[in-house]
């Protein structure tokens, strides 16, 4: 929502700042629309309104923006307004996959640093089954944020519209990796729902751990809530991948002293960690088992031939 005319911004002193600052300072997370890590844009999307203000329905529904405002390239300006409680699902025409790094970025149109309206971020391989991001807000509760106000991005994670106009919130499918419900290889779906930021328990909504999230509110406007300028996907698996990808079967995941892995035929398989050092490499057919006991507990890449990696945990 974008009519503001004082801003004060809200100084938290005594409260952590955890997470990334705001773009342009060490630390930052923020991704540029012209980032050359994105190399397509979401372009098919549905949308659920949601209300004015949720505490009085009768006000009726956000109707700021339509679908095309919310694909193609972040421009800053084009925008669709969610509403309270308000929701779109993105259907991707091919899926991402989790590659190094963050994978998608959620663009928002904060006007300045540190002003913030949220959104949880969900994804989904079948449509149906949606893991949603692990969100955390350090926001203090006190005082309720307002139309006029700021908080600070640094006390946020996980939530679309942390960062300001022309500057994406990543995400990172590894993070969703201990999912039974998602294959993180192949996304076929984004689901964004407007976080409503009432300190009042009745109508806000809360974080991963229970903690009510403070963002503007009320906002009674037809711009209300989340305003999605764009979503820029940065790894796009290739027409036929998803289902190179599929048929590779490497488990336990996480894992402690060994892995398997199979796939029918001749192939060779190497693991690497993230620093780009060989850790193992074998030639199988159909079915390996590779040691791992010597192994540092972290993050590592798995290789089957020329396919894209595959992100394993080394408890």
């Amino acid at each position: 929502m974008r009519l503001v005319l004082t801003l004060i911004f809200f100084s938290f002193y005594g409260h952590s700042q955890s997470f990334a600052p705001e773009p342009g300072v060490p630390g930052s997370t923020a991704i540029h629309s012209d980032s050359s890590i994105i190399v397509e844009w979401a372009s098919n999307l549905t949308v659920s309104r949601g209300y004015l203000d949720i505490a009085m329905p009768g006000l009726g529904f956000a109707t700021y923006g339509t679908v095309q405002d919310a694909i193609g390239p972040a421009d800053g300006i084009s925008v669709l307004s969610l509403g309270d409680g308000g929701e779109v699902i993105i259907q991707l025409e091919r899926p991402i996959f989790d590659g190094l790094g963050p994978d998608f970025a959620i663009f928002e149109n904060g006007f300045i640093d540190h002003y913030m309206e949220f959104a949880f971020v969900e994804v989904s391989t079948n449509g149906v089954d949606f893991v949603r991001f692990v969100s955390t807000s350090e926001i203090p509760v006190s005082t309720q944020i307002d139309n006029f106000s700021t908080a600070d991005c640094r006390m946020v994670n996980n939530l679309a519209g942390k960062y300001r106009q022309n500057y994406g919130t990543p995400f990172d499918l590894s993070e969703l990796s201990d999912s039974s419900a998602l294959n993180i290889m192949e996304v076929n779906y984004i689901r964004l729902i407007d976080v409503v930021g009432s300190i009042d328990p009745s109508y806000g909504s809360v974080d991963a751990y229970g903690n009510l999230i403070n963002d503007p509110y009320p906002t009674p406007f037809e711009s209300c809530g989340f305003d999605l300028d764009a979503i820029g996907l940065i790894h796009v698996q290739e027409l036929g991948l998803s289902e190179q990808v599929k048929a590779v079967c490497i488990y336990p995941n996480p894992f402690t002293s060994s892995i398997s892995i199979e796939l029918a035929g001749e192939h060779t398989f190497r693991l690497i960690d993230l620093s780009g050092q060989l850790k193992g490499e074998t030639r199988f057919i159909d079915k390996a088992i590779l040691n791992t006991e010597d192994l540092m507990s972290g993050i590592y890449l798995c290789f089957v031939d020329d396919q894209q990696p595959i992100k394993i945990v080394k408890l």
